[in-house]
């Protein structure tokens, strides 16, 4: 008797054990249940708790409405992560138009066209809002402007700015008509400020990436955090600096998270510019490549995480951090996971700034590339590595038998001493590379299970430098033209030091003069046109100069022109072009799988499963397995158990098993999804919503469709 009661005083001890669990995770879920901000939360969690739609019915998923924005051209990517507040949903355009949807029907409600200012085009990934009673103002950064937008009319708020817009080149300290600056992700607001970063390009003349704050009522400017720091301020001495020469990127370009508790803002930084050469930068580059915690209502430092030191690799740090609580045996752990494009998923501790897991400082390769001093040593193994990193003979190609040959012959020729070899005047093997590992899609907290899900890539690239001041017959600094030296400065990165441009992503400019005018042409370079941005800081003459050069103009004025007087001290390096390393038909010349879905166990640090994310039609048909495929955008988990995930350029959108990783849905869609999906109800209803944009660096067909997903209403 005494056994059983025992028993039952177990059983029932078990079931308030259960229930509490249950209401506690119940309770979790259901903060997540909108998605008034980019990547769902100020927390850049990207989970919804939403649950109608789930592993038992997923498959029944169908479109519940598509709309088009009708004004996509060649080349115009869609990387909008839609903001649903209440009923209204609010998307960009190819051409950067902020739109205001029904989100339940999809009809469009009004439109706002920057164009009228002077401004169109280029990414944007989403916006950021203020209420102030009923009343929303909806922010989104397009060209060299602000803009703050009333959410029920679609009109500019005259009171904010300057009738009802910020010129972003203003109050970094430097003269705001030499900068080229944009706002590609979004800022984020604590209280009455609105926090924003920036996109600064990555050439040798690129805008310094400060971190700047406003007031969310009338736009007067506030504080601002110097990611290139001043004299006297900490970190300035991490630098070797040159008179005349310009300090410039070291920006926030991938989105900020928040602590509204703490009052404390997490900055993500990428690497100072030039992105692969440093001569005129030696030195531990602070605040390149950090994570940084800001007090959001001062800007003041609390504490900084360099993750790559004098980066030459483009390794910029590419999302916003995401803010988790980690139980452990001593309590909760307020900590942030931030992806990165080697690969690695750090953990640190939110409050500290401090590592939750080993990490190593090792030995690096130096670099020969003259005047370059590679920093003699970086972190390794700095938290949960995702991705496989470097490369060797054993790793390449297996698709088939000539498919590997040709790597490994191809993979004799350049310089690869494993992760952090410098890039060279040879060529270096790098893996992963500027495309990642994990990139500006971010990651997926379920803050029930403590899971974390996370699409990455596995491409490697061929990094190799041409001295600027070396022209293309070889004669050396002087008698290269202003305009080749302007191109080969700001532009070479995507589109090559010889024009050749890269197939998949960035168009040839060899004969460009076929296709442009000179006039379209200036319009392109300083308005931006699809991925490029807009170089809005190019003086009248460089400006020339450059359209001389790209259309084969013979310049008026002496063609002479000394290099070294416009660089400084020191030579500048390009590289030559954006190669991916890859076999005879284009396709990765590493082992796949190239692309993957991931889920890792923040309880155990561990990754669950790894499944390849997308196919190549040509390699299924010849009965290849799975390869996975170069991604871009980012996955939503959801309480229903399910991972949402388009990004790939098979076109396909799908529902993957959080427990499994297997697929359970899919979907073609009109053109490719390179964006994060958004999940949201309205009336009862939940709904998927994705942006389905094509072209992006992938090279598929552009598009300008927003797709919404629901179960039949019956």
């Amino acid at each position: 008797m005494l056994r059983t009661t025992n028993s039952i005083l177990v059983l029932i001890c078990l079931a308030v054990v259960f229930s509490c669990s249950q209401e506690n995770n119940n309770s979790k879920a259901k903060d997540y249940r909108t998605w008034e901000h980019y990547r769902a939360s100020k927390t850049a969690a990207q989970f919804s708790g939403l649950d109608q739609i789930n592993k038992e019915n997923v498959h029944l998923l169908q479109p519940a409405w598509t709309f088009h924005t009708g004004d996509s051209k060649e080349r115009t990517p869609m990387e909008c992560n839609p903001m649903i507040i209440g009923k209204v949903m609010y998307v960009s355009s190819p051409q950067l138009d902020l739109i205001a949807l029904d989100a339940e029907k999809g009809t469009e409600l009004w439109r706002f066209d920057p164009e009228v200012f002077g401004q169109s085009g280029g990414v944007n990934r989403g916006f950021f809002h203020y209420k102030e009673g009923e009343r929303i103002r909806i922010f989104m950064a397009v060209g060299y402007y602000l803009f703050a937008i009333d959410g029920e009319s679609g009109e500019l708020v005259s009171e904010f700015g300057e009738e009802g817009k910020l010129d972003l080149r203003k109050n970094l300290g430097v003269d705001p008509e030499s900068l080229s600056i944009s706002l590609s992700t979004p800022g984020i607001v604590f209280g009455d400020l609105i926090i924003i970063g920036s996109a600064t390009g990555e050439g040798y003349d690129a805008s310094p990436g400060h971190i700047r704050a406003y007031n969310a009522k009338t736009g007067a400017f506030e504080w601002i955090f110097h990611t290139i720091p001043k004299e006297g301020e900490v970190g300035y001495d991490t630098w070797r600096w040159q008179e005349g020469e310009n300090y410039g990127g070291t920006n926030n370009w991938g989105g900020l998270s928040l602590d509204e508790e703490q009052g404390w803002v997490y900055v993500s930084t990428g690497s100072p510019a030039y992105d692969f050469y440093g001569g005129n930068r030696i030195g531990e580059n602070l605040f390149g490549n950090s994570i940084v915690a800001l007090d959001a209502r001062t800007g003041e430092r609390k504490w900084h995480y360099q993750a790559v030191t004098h980066d030459i690799w483009d390794y910029d740090l590419p999302c916003a951090a995401t803010l988790v609580d980690l139980p452990t045996e001593n309590g909760t752990v307020k900590a942030l996971v931030q992806p990165t494009k080697m690969g690695e998923l750090i953990i640190l501790d939110r409050i500290t700034g401090e590592s939750l897991l080993d990490m190593e400082v090792k030995n690096a390769p130096p670099s020969y590339v003259p005047g370059e001093v590679a920093h003699p040593s970086q972190k390794f193994n700095q938290g949960i590595t995702v991705v496989r990193q470097g490369l060797d003979s054993t790793r390449l190609t297996n698709i088939s038998a000539e498919a590997n040959a040709y790597a490994k012959n191809e993979f004799r020729k350049y310089r690869n001493e494993g992760m952090y070899t410098p890039p060279s005047l040879e060529g270096t093997i790098t893996n992963p590379a500027t495309r990642g590992g994990m990139i500006w899609g971010g990651a997926s907290y379920d803050p029930v299970n403590q899971m974390l899900y996370v699409n990455a890539n596995e491409i490697p690239m061929i990094l190799q430098l041409r001295n600027i001041s070396e022209n293309q017959d070889g004669k050396g600094l002087n008698g290269m033209l202003p305009g080749r030296s302007t191109y080969l400065s700001n532009c070479s990165n995507c589109h090559g030091a010889d024009l050749q441009g890269l197939t998949d992503a960035f168009p040839s400019l060899k004969n460009i003069k076929d296709r442009h005018s000179r006039e379209s042409l200036a319009k392109i370079i300083t308005q931006g046109n699809g991925l490029m941005p807009a170089f809005q800081g190019f003086n009248k003459e460089k400006l020339n100069a450059l359209l001389d050069y790209l259309l084969e103009v013979e310049p008026v004025s002496d063609p002479i022109h000394d290099i070294k007087e416009e660089a400084g001290a020191t030579d500048r390096y390009v590289l030559q072009g954006f190669r991916l390393f890859t076999d005879e038909e284009g396709f990765p010349a590493s082992m796949p799988p190239w692309g993957t879905l991931n889920a890792i166990d923040l309880t155990t640090n561990t990754i669950k499963w790894k499944v390849p994310l997308g196919e190549y039609p040509k390699l299924k048909e010849r009965g290849v397995a799975p390869t996975g495929t170069q991604n871009f955008g980012g996955c939503v988990a959801t309480a229903g158990g399910l991972v949402f995930m388009g990004g790939t350029p098979d076109e396909m959108f799908r529902a993957f098993d959080v427990s499994t990783g297997e697929i359970l849905w899919e979907y073609k869609l009109p053109f490719g999804a390179y964006a994060v999906p958004s999940i949201y109800e309205v009336e009862g209803r939940q709904y998927v919503v994705i942006a389905a944009g094509g072209a992006n660096r992938l090279g598929t067909p552009a598009g300008d469709a927003y797709v919404a997903f629901a179960l039949p209403e019956n």
